[in-house]
């Protein structure tokens, strides 16, 4: 199934670690130079690469889900690929099984289910705050804040965690990385499999305990879910409910350190969202645009020979469309590396386009907006500790994952 490289043009091959730390370091000057050249090959361990960078080149490859699949091969050579193991979560279907899981899975993201849920994450970040200022002046905005997002925020109002769950959860979320490194015909790591045996062992019981006493919560949403009499299958429900949690929920996470970061390296425009909280919405987008989550979705896989942006691409080859990288695309936004909060950018594709345009975004956009307009509103005069402080990323291949963000509240 994999092409043969000698088909390829090596006048087109890229020599890059696209998971290494160098590259993450510098991500997003890469983003801005793959935003205006062609696709172009990446032959590192396992099948060869094309990585996806300018915007109508991405737009094409989440919008033609006939000729890039989103069902990547199991076994061995593909581990990497397939990043929270063994279940297939929505991301990673085609054709009708996609639609079919997608419309079931649509009202529990509904705008006005999102609405419903405001209330509770607006009290559970009001308590992570009351605990930055408690053990204040200083704090780490990504692991005191922006990390505790999924944790706190996500994990407490969608599914009405314990303690108990919450840390097999956060195990499982701090493992899942480690899928995305592992070399062709490898097997994941012994810790890995506990923490996914323990996060699978947790799904269940909770499905178990939803059918018996409904709630209102996420899963006893997807556990009720009827389409004109359809529903979820035991295996499809655990597959979704096992994604969400373990694994999608941290994209949250990962936008916040995005948000965090430009801002308060950005202290001009900041005030104006201190003194002007009805721009954070406009200003988010443009956070979104620039520092969000990560520069991979999950990859897609050719069904037959094609080319994208005058780059051959033959049948098997991995395509890597990157959700980042068209953000800076000087064709669609104008002097793109300049961060704007008046930019009211439109048509990001932060969270994909297609089909497959993340299922998650109105929880993702209102848990962050919420959680910037506190943080703002709590502890106005916040700043970094250090002005010229270096991020630094860890996280699977393709994500941006800030690791600390050393902070003061006054």
């Amino acid at each position: 199934m994999v092409p043969e490289l000698a088909e390829l043009d090596r006048g087109n091959v890229v020599d890059v670690d696209l998971g290494s730390a160098a590259f993450k370091a510098n991500a997003h000057r890469h983003m801005a130079e793959w935003a205006r050249r062609p696709p172009f090959y990446v032959l590192g361990d396992g099948p060869p690469q094309v990585v996806v960078g300018r915007y109508a080149d991405v737009h094409r490859v989440f919008s033609d889900t006939e000729t890039f699949k989103s069902e990547m091969p199991r076994g061995a050579g593909w581990e990497q690929f397939n990043k929270i193991m063994f279940a297939q979560f929505v991301t990673q279907m085609d054709g009708e099984q996609h639609a079919r899981v997608r419309r079931l899975l649509i009202p529990a993201f509904s705008s006005r289910r999102i609405e419903q849920l405001q209330e509770s994450i607006t009290g559970v970040i009001d308590g992570m705050l009351d605990r930055i200022e408690a053990n204040g002046p200083t704090f780490d905005g990504m692991q005191d804040y922006g990390a505790h997002l999924v944790v706190d925020a996500l994990l407490d109002a969608m599914v009405n965690m314990d303690q108990h769950r919450k840390a097999v959860f956060v195990a499982f979320h701090d493992m899942i990385p480690g899928t995305t490194y592992v070399k062709p015909g490898e097997s994941w790591s012994p810790d890995l499999r506990r923490a996914f045996d323990c996060a699978m062992e947790e799904v269940r019981a909770i499905i178990e305990e939803r059918r018996v006493r409904p709630r209102s919560d996420f899963i006893s949403d997807l556990v009720n879910a009827r389409d004109q009499g359809d529903k979820l299958n035991d295996s499809e429900l655990f597959d979704q409910i096992f994604g969400i949690c373990g694994a999608s929920l941290s994209a949250t996470s990962r936008a916040a350190g995005g948000a965090l970061y430009l801002l308060y390296t950005h202290p001009e425009q900041l005030a104006e969202l201190i003194r002007s909280p009805a721009l954070i919405p406009d200003a988010l987008e443009e956070c979104l645009r620039l520092g969000s989550n990560g520069y991979f979705t999950f990859p897609r896989i050719a069904a037959c020979d094609t080319e994208v942006g005058g780059t051959r691409i033959l049948k098997g080859m991995v395509v890597r469309p990157s959700p980042l990288s068209p953000n800076y695309d000087p064709d669609v936004f104008p002097d793109p590396t300049r961060f704007d909060v008046h930019r009211k950018p439109k048509r990001i594709l932060s969270f994909g386009a297609g089909p497959h345009h993340c299922i998650g975004n109105i929880l993702g956009r209102t848990t962050l907006t919420i959680a910037i307009r506190r943080l703002l509103a709590r502890f106005p005069e916040a700043r970094l500790i250090d002005p010229g402080f270096t991020p630094v990323y860890g996280g699977a291949v393709g994500e941006l994952r800030l690791q600390h963000l050393p902070m003061k509240t006054h």
